[in-house]
This record gives structure tokens, sequence and C-alpha cells, in this order.
């Protein structure tokens, strides 16, 4: 039986872009030109064409100006999970902030589209050892898992398990998805989306699927409607920020209807609920039989 992989979609509009608030500060972003729904539309058309569904972390802000586009993913049958709502780092806030954003894109999102949030993924994947008491906070809030925490240096943490996995909390379990990673001997490497799913050879990708699959786990792909962009607005970044926005951009649209064409993709719901199943049936007989 094959696996099924994981698609996901970041909603966010171009200049939703972390550390960089003295260029593009949260007050001017109404002022800024809005890219989002022309590019989540082509987005809508690639999975409409291969009947594929996915899960749409929807950043709350987005949601409150383009409630018509949440609407429309809803119906073509994605899952609807958040982004929080202001795109901040979670390790920027305290837990009190983190809360208040994370409800505020609750009650946006949840007042579209009438259905309850089963997940969450932070903005530059910003759950990492400074912040996993943001999984207290979202199992409380009655999330059922989180995609934030990247086996990745610098922005998450190499010894982070790079498949799906249940984390026991305080309180009860949360499921975490981490993004696809190819590992090697110095480093795991970031193929899963962003800049590595854009520059890294598609063959290191397609062989790093397959191992996952081979074990039978989903690879966790991620894309951002701004990708899908070939003529987007420009600002004055520093040289790193420009490298993971820019870099061989034109090549997203080619490189993500070759993975759907390769391998199948469904959403993270889909997945966590066989999962959970899997998991009931191994507790149960670990019951019966210890």
């Amino acid at each position: 039986m094959s696996v099924h992989n994981i698609l996901t979609v970041d909603l966010e509009d171009w200049y939703h872009i972390c550390g960089v608030d003295q260029v593009l500060p949260e007050a001017d972003w109404p002022d800024l030109e809005s890219r989002v729904e022309q590019n989540t539309l082509k987005i809508l058309d690639i999975l409409r064409r291969r009947t594929i569904t996915a899960t749409f972390f929807v950043l709350g802000y987005i949601a409150d100006r383009h409630g018509e586009l949440i609407r429309k993913i809803h119906r073509d049958g994605h899952e609807i999970a958040t982004h929080g709502y202001a795109h901040r780092r979670v390790y920027t806030m305290t837990q009190d902030e983190f809360r208040r954003d994370l409800k505020q894109a609750i009650d946006t999102i949840t007042r579209i589209t009438g259905r309850p949030i089963k997940g969450y993924r932070a903005p530059e994947w910003s759950v990492r050892n400074d912040s996993l008491w943001a999984l207290d906070i979202l199992r409380q809030e009655g999330f059922a898992y989180d995609s934030s925490m990247a086996p990745l240096p610098i922005i998450g943490n190499s010894a982070y398990p790079r498949a799906p996995h249940r984390l026991v909390l305080n309180e009860g379990h949360i499921w975490e998805f981490p993004p696809l990673t190819a590992y090697t001997p110095l480093i795991n490497l970031p193929v899963g989306g962003g800049w590595g799913l854009r520059v890294f050879p598609y063959r290191l990708i397609h062989r790093s699927i397959e191992k996952f699959n081979r074990n039978g786990e989903p690879a966790v792909i991620y894309v951002h409607p701004r990708e899908f962009d070939h003529n987007p607005p420009r600002v004055k970044l520093p040289l790193s920020k420009l490298f993971v926005l820019h870099a061989r951009v034109v090549t997203t649209p080619e490189r993500l209807e070759r993975l759907l064409d390769d391998f199948p993709f469904t959403s993270i719901s889909t997945v966590l609920e066989k999962k959970t199943v899997a998991f009931q049936r191994r507790h149960m007989y670990k019951e019966k039989f210890s």
C-alpha cells in the first residue's frame, strides 16, 4: 500500500517576512499591494487538475482581508489550519501574547469556515528549544497537531525527529509534522520547501521522499503563494533574505507539479486520522499482551 505524502501551503502575502520589521513594518501592511489571491488561485488550479487536497496554514491577517479566498479554499475541499495571526516568530512573544495571537487567528478563520481548526504552523518554524511552551498552549486550545519544529540548525534543532511523531506534553499529547529534510552526515538539508525545494537537485528531493515512504512515513512539503509570482514587488532586503525569497523562484510551479505527478499527496488531517488509528491499535495490543 503506497504512502500518501503531505502537501501544505503557508497562506501569507509577499511582505510577510520574519526579521525585516525595519523595512516592512506591520503598520505599513494595509498600504502594500496584496498579491496573495492571484498567486493562491494558481496553486488551487494545480491541485484541482490533479484532484489533490492539501493543508492550508492560513494567516489570520490574510483571512481578515480575503475571506472569500478562504471560503474558496474550504469549498475546494482543502484543510484549513492556521499560521497564527500577525506572522510573528513564537520565541519573540510572551506566552500571553502567543495565546492572544493564536485566539485571534482561530476566531477570524472559524467565523469564515464554521469549522474547528486542528493544526498550527509557526512562522519561520519558530517552535524550538526556547519556545516549546507553545505546544502546551496549542493543546490547551484544542489543537491536534503542530507543524513548527524544523530538524535543522539555526531555525530549529538538528536533533529533532525528522518524521511525524507523537509528543507527550504536560497535559495530553500533540502530533508533530516536521518539514522534509535530507539527511547527510554533516547536516540535514531543507529540501521540503522554500529555497531548498527550488535550489537542491530534484533527484535529491525525490530520493529523500522515497526513503521516507519506504519506512512507511509521509514527507511534508510546503510552498508559499509568493513562490508562484514571477514578477513580485521588490524591496531592499539583506542578501540572505533575498536569496531565501527569490533564488530560482521561477522553478516552483514546475517542481511542485513534478512532485505531484511522481508521488501521491494529501492533507495532514487525512494522514493524522490514519496515524491515530494505528497508534490506538498498537496501544490496545500492548495492553492486551502486557
